[in-house]
């Protein structure tokens, strides 16, 4: 049987990376993963699937590891006592569920490191869905029902927290466009590449950015949206 192939998304808050996956998963007839992960875990596990809901895309310590600090003093009691829950050991069991799926089905995965556990996959493609802040803001303003000021104030605390989430288990930055183009260039084995920039979204800063990351990238040319 060959590999399945798997397609993991990372997105910016309000940027409909969520939307984008189901529409994708349902047009190529695979699985998609995003919360069902949390009930695979906890069915694995045997953990309560709230717990894993709690510790979802966060790097912090579980409100149960706190307990226990403090119930202890300020040592942590071992790892491997069966009633303490890191947010590490609930990441290491959701890992492990990631693996089994991306080895058993073809699936689109939302989030949680997932293009980093995956990295070894055969048939592993990661996107990394971004939009403008002003269109994601009246996005999550209409969704939540939230004025300017709350929705900017949350977008900013997401994408913050999944950044802190990413960098604390892979060490690299969750919105690393450079590494990203030089993953697609390395795929291209020696072909050429063509980076396209949406110039209507970008101001001439960006711009003058862009040009200089997809240099850098060792990508071979460089084209306006427009033509």
């Amino acid at each position: 049987m060959s590999n399945p192939f798997v397609v993991t998304i990372n997105r910016q808050f309000g940027s409909g990376g969520r939307e984008i996956g189901k529409r994708l998963a349902k047009m190529l007839d695979i699985a998609y993963l995003d919360k069902e992960l949390l009930s695979l875990a906890a069915q694995k596990s045997g953990i309560s699937e709230k717990a894993f809901e709690n510790a979802d895309e966060k790097p912090e310590k579980s409100y149960l590891y706190t307990l226990s600090t403090t119930a202890y003093g300020n040592f942590a009691v071992p790892f491997s006592y069966p009633d303490v829950l890191t947010n590490d050991r609930l990441f290491a069991i959701q890992a492990d569920v990631i693996r089994k799926e991306a080895t058993e089905k073809n699936c689109v995965i939302i989030g949680r490191c997932a293009d980093d556990i995956l990295s070894d996959h055969p048939c592993h493609i990661n996107l990394f869905i971004h939009s403008p802040f002003e269109v994601r803001q009246k996005r999550i303003m209409e969704l939540y029902h939230l004025d300017v000021k709350q929705a900017k104030d949350l977008i900013a605390k997401t994408d913050k927290t999944r950044a802190s989430y990413y960098h604390f288990y892979t060490n690299q930055k969750w919105d690393d466009l450079l590494a990203e183009i030089k993953a697609v260039k390395a795929a291209c084995k020696g072909r050429l590449l063509k980076v396209i920039i949406e110039c209507c979204f970008l101001t001439d800063e960006e711009k003058i950015k862009m040009c200089e990351i997809v240099t850098a990238s060792g990508a071979e040319y460089i084209k306006t949206s427009t033509g």
